[in-house]
């Protein structure tokens, strides 16, 4: 049978605090025990100390008050001549009687002894000596014992009940993150959030975290759903129009201009399918890493001179002007035809929502340890709730007034390429006035 975590912390922990408690109580007794037995020998001596003081010499014999060796408090001082003979005082008999040995405790057969010498007038000498039995350590230990076994259950009880509250205050909050993980698993629904609030414990730490997580989560499958809609329709258009001038072909046989334009209009709209294939196959690539770049040193203002060539011919259309800027070489260790992509997508882009008559303008510079490209137009700009969005794929600011037929993914796989070669890409508009991105890629 399986121990839940809760009862398994619980049990530890009053395992834990008993052990420790009868570690504490060993500790406390055992010193308890040697500084009683320290203090039994340090009265003993003192005791002598006081009675030696009060021994006198007097008409060539040795005085001792009763008083001065009547100690009490298990404690036994016995006055002896130079030749061992008792002057004053009492020793137990069954205590031990070693040498006198001064100002030397000495512990025989259960017995503190102490002995002070004494030089009296006229060559005479005296020994005190002093005895005590040893700290009986044997019932204080079996006291200890009583009070420990007494107290030792109630101790337990009190741990188990305490960590039990404590145990049960503390998974509360984890409580609460099974169950919102319960209710999104079975009822699918990804808006649903622990919101435990701010805490400084790991449970709060956790359930912060898995927030985060099912917020990604929820963003990534709505981007998923959003971009399986948007392939759908964009694949859908180019198909219907395909098999409607198929159906028109095939009722004109005997007309060859017609079947011309026919034949023409399915394959503007196979190559549009071809484009879109292709955009999403790199997409696919690039979100499972599998895009690798062949870097050799590009010279980009010469690049971007051959790539606004190319694209003179789209402008021409709209008599829109490309002008490249370029105040002196800039050299990138890159992947040509990736940052050509780059190129070919941003003037196409600033083209396509430039006015008539406008310009297009592109600036390359360097900055620090990065070449910075600007491709700027004088066109209808954005508003700026779009600014953000514009880098989701098959989202397109304004397509009705674009004219390019694209399908949203040129500027999702521009910032691709450029994070793929470690730079930036950033966009600054203004509706009616314009749009500036702005490429920085390393040098290395």
């Amino acid at each position: 049978m399986a121990v839940s975590v809760r009862r398994s912390v619980v049990i530890w922990y009053t395992v834990w605090m008993i052990v420790l408690i009868l570690i504490v109580m060993a500790v406390v007794l055992s010193g308890g025990w040697y500084i009683a037995d320290r203090q039994a020998g340090r009265i003993l001596a003192r005791m002598v100390d006081d009675a030696a003081d009060e021994v006198e010499f007097d008409d060539g014999r040795i005085e001792v008050d009763d008083d001065a060796v009547l100690r009490g408090n298990g404690v036994f001082i016995g006055v002896y001549g130079s030749n061992g003979q008792r002057i004053a005082g009492y020793i137990p008999e069954d205590s031990p009687f070693p040498d006198f040995s001064d100002g030397t405790m000495r512990q025989e057969n259960g017995w503190h002894i102490y002995d002070r010498y004494l030089c009296l007038e006229r060559g005479r000498d005296a020994w005190i000596r002093g005895t005590a039995r040893n700290y009986d350590g044997n019932a204080f230990i079996s006291y200890a014992n009583l009070i420990v076994l007494s107290i030792l259950p109630l101790i337990a009880m009190l741990s188990a009940v305490g960590g039990y509250f404590i145990v049960k205050r503390s998974f509360r909050p984890l409580d609460k993150m099974i169950a919102t993980a319960e209710d999104i698993a079975g009822g699918k629904d990804l808006s649903k959030r622990i919101g435990l609030g701010n805490g400084s414990s790991e449970i709060y730490k956790a359930a912060a975290a898995f927030d985060t997580m099912l917020d990604r989560i929820e963003e990534s499958f709505r981007k998923e759903k959003q971009f399986t809609s948007d392939a759908s329709h964009e694949l859908r258009t180019p198909i219907s129009v395909i098999l409607a001038e198929c159906d028109y072909a095939s009722s004109h046989t005997d007309d060859s201009d017609e079947m011309t334009e026919a034949i023409g209009v399915i394959g503007h709209q196979a190559r549009k399918m071809s484009s879109l294939v292709s955009e999403l196959l790199y997409i696919a690539r690039a979100d499972r890493g599998t895009i690798k770049l062949e870097k050799e040193d590009v010279d980009v203002p010469e690049l971007a001179e051959a790539v606004a060539e190319t694209m003179m011919t789209k402008a021409e259309e709209k008599d829109i002007s490309i002008s490249v800027e370029a105040s002196e070489p800039v050299i990138v260790n890159a992947d040509r035809d990736m940052l050509m992509r780059v190129l070919i997508n941003l003037i196409s882009n600033a083209i396509s929502y430039g006015h008539h008559d406008g310009h297009v303008w592109v600036r390359i510079c360097k900055k620090e340890d990065k070449a910075v490209i600007e491709v700027a137009d004088d066109g209808i700009g954005m508003k700026p709730e779009h600014l953000e969005r514009i880098w989701d794929r098959f989202y397109q600011a304004n397509p009705a007034r674009s004219g390019s037929g694209g399908a949203g993914l040129g500027l999702p796989i521009v910032r691709e390429i450029v994070s793929l070669h470690g730079g930036g890409i950033a966009v600054e508009s203004t509706e009616g006035k314009g749009s500036v991105f702005r490429v920085s890629i390393p040098w290395k």
